[in-house]
């Protein structure tokens, strides 16, 4: 009889949390999800999915696997109080970095990106953030909360970080009309910077420290069309890839997410890329 697969990221066995690089962190948290719900079920439909992915890398030719990846638990959502779910977000994080690992977060909604964003900017004081999207995220409020999911790079800004967004094709009049005023944003319009110009454009963003953040929206319909907010002209599997092995290879990551996955109960592909895709950023780190 097969062993049972352990319900963690690639159906790794449980290993020591001083023998991990990197920790997967679960944050099934939707409280302000505006169109479509279910990003709440996205941590979960990632690390089913993850059991069933091959664990050798064949364009990196390595295991990843091998540098050490562990899961912790899912936090449990706040759903009546944004400020409290922030603050489990950041303790948690604010422990994993101390310990010097790499968090990749996987949401829920892409609120949780700030308060992790928060904590690693005290670690690293210069921390920029490339930021894959549809949409900007840079209402200062939307339907009349500042901790929004579609606010959540206007915050990230506020603390001070330069953003370099890609795949945007979505946004509304009043963030246009601020863009001038935040200096440290850099909006990549999807139908200026695609195909092997955005790939290309890896290479030409400033050294430093950088956290990633990827809402499964930047992808086209086509490809994930389980998200709650989907645009249409979005990015492929190979431009996004293509981009993400070129700035890593010369750029140094100590963090990223992916979050708004709203998975459907009869359609796993979406899930699947998902965590495809987070096996593949830490292939390309732990080939670097």
């Amino acid at each position: 009889m097969n062993k049972a697969l352990p319900y963690t990221f690639g159906g790794l066995e449980k290993i020591s949390l001083s023998g991990a690089r990197f920790v997967i962190l679960p944050v099934p948290y939707e409280a302000t999800v505006s169109f479509k719900p279910g990003t709440r079920f996205g941590p979960e439909s990632i690390l089913l999915s993850s059991r069933y992915m091959e664990l050798y890398d064949e364009e990196t030719d390595s295991e990843p696997w091998r540098n050490g990846i562990i899961t912790l638990p899912e936090i449990v959502q706040e759903i009546d109080s944004a400020g409290k779910m922030m603050k489990k977000i950041s303790s948690i994080a604010k422990k994993m970095i101390e310990k010097d690992k790499f968090i990749f977060t996987l949401g829920g909604e892409h609120s949780i990106s700030f308060p992790v964003v928060k904590e690693y900017k005290k670690k690293y004081p210069n921390l920029k953030v490339i930021h894959f999207d549809a949409h900007a995220d840079l209402r200062n409020e939307y339907e009349g909360s500042g901790s929004s999911h579609a606010c959540v790079m206007r915050r990230i800004s506020e603390l001070g970080c330069e953003i370099f967004s890609f795949g945007i094709r979505s946004i509304s009049k009043e963030e246009k009309n601020v863009l001038p005023e935040l200096k440290n944003v850099h909006i990549n319009f999807a139908h200026i910077c695609r195909n092997q110009t955005l790939i290309d454009k890896a290479g030409s963003i400033p050294e430093g420290d950088y956290y990633i953040s990827i809402d499964i929206d930047c992808f086209d319909p086509s490809v994930v069309p389980d998200t709650g907010t989907v645009e249409p002209g979005g990015l492929t599997w190979y431009e996004a890839t293509g981009f993400l092995k070129k700035f890593i290879a010369g750029h140094r990551v100590v963090g990223a997410d992916l979050v708004e996955l709203s998975p459907s109960n009869h359609y796993c592909a979406s899930s699947f890329m998902a965590a495809k895709l987070i096996y593949k950023i830490i292939a390309y780190i732990s080939e670097k």
